[in-house]
C-alpha cells in the first residue's frame, strides 16, 4: 500500500494523560460537576454538543493565561519528535484528530510538527473563557473528518494510517487503509483495528519503519 497520511487520536496517543478535558477540571477542582454531566451524556439525556457546553461552562471567567499554563503541564509521550521526524522524512502527511480541545495546539506545535490538528474550540474573548466551544470533533464523526482531509490533500482514506486507542477512533479505523490500536483502552478497539500494538512511540516507530 502506498500510504500518504498517518492520522492520530491525541489524548493517551501522543499525550499521557487520558483526556485533556478531565485534565483540566481535575486542574480546576471542576471534576465532580463534570462527572454528573458525563453522566448525563452517558445515559443518553443530552447530545455530545450539550455535554461539551456544560463542560466548558464551568470553567467561564478563567483567564487564558491560567488555562494555558494548565495545558503546558499536559506531558508529551517521549519520542514523539523522532516519530513526526521519521513520517515527514518519508513524505507523509500528520494529522492529529482529537475530540480534545485546541488548547493543545501550542504545546503540540513546539515538540512536533502537523499538518492537521483538529480539535474542540474553547472560545476566549478578552483574555478569558467565555464558556462556550464550538464542537468540530465528537465521539461518532473522526470517519467524516479522516474523508475530508484526504479530500483536501487529495487522496483517498485507503492512503492513510490511523493510531487511537479508544472507541472514539473506531470510525476512523473504519476508513483508513490500515488501523492501529495504540494502547487501546478495551477488547472491542483492539478487536476493530488491524494491528493492535502495545508499548511506547518508539515501539510504534519500529512499527512504521518495517512498512514504510
Amino acid at each position: 500500500m502506498d500510504f500518504k497520511a498517518v492520522a492520530f487520536d491525541v489524548d493517551g496517543v501522543i499525550t499521557d494523560i487520558e483526556s485533556i478535558w478531565r485534565f483540566i477540571h481535575q486542574e480546576l477542582n471542576t471534576l465532580k460537576i463534570a462527572e454528573k454531566n458525563a453522566k448525563l451524556y452517558y445515559s443518553g439525556k443530552i447530545t455530545y454538543e450539550e455535554w461539551a457546553l456544560l463542560d466548558a461552562g464551568l470553567w467561564k471567567g478563567v483567564s487564558y493565561e491560567k488555562m494555558a499554563n494548565i495545558v503546558r503541564k499536559i506531558p508529551l509521550k517521549d519520542g514523539l519528535k523522532e516519530l513526526t521526524s521519521f513520517l515527514k522524512a518519508r513524505g507523509l502527511r500528520i494529522f492529529a484528530i482529537s475530540a480534545g480541545l485546541d488548547l493543545l495546539r501550542e504545546p503540540l506545535y513546539r515538540e512536533a510538527f502537523f499538518d492537521e490538528f483538529l480539535a474542540n474550540k474553547l472560545i476566549i474573548k478578552n483574555g478569558k473563557v467565555t464558556g462556550e466551544v464550538e464542537v468540530h470533533v465528537t465521539v461518532e464523526n473522526k470517519g467524516e473528518i479522516l474523508e475530508k482531509l484526504c479530500l483536501k490533500y487529495g487522496f483517498s482514506p485507503i492512503h492513510v494510517i490511523a493510531v487511537g486507542d479508544s472507541e472514539v477512533d473506531i470510525p476512523m479505523f473504519r476508513k483508513a487503509g490500515l488501523s492501529i490500536a495504540f494502547n487501546p483502552n478495551k477488547l472491542e478497539v483492539a478487536k476493530e483495528a488491524d494491528v493492535a500494538l502495545y508499548g511506547d512511540l518508539i515501539k510504534l516507530l519500529a512499527f512504521f519503519r518495517k512498512i514504510l
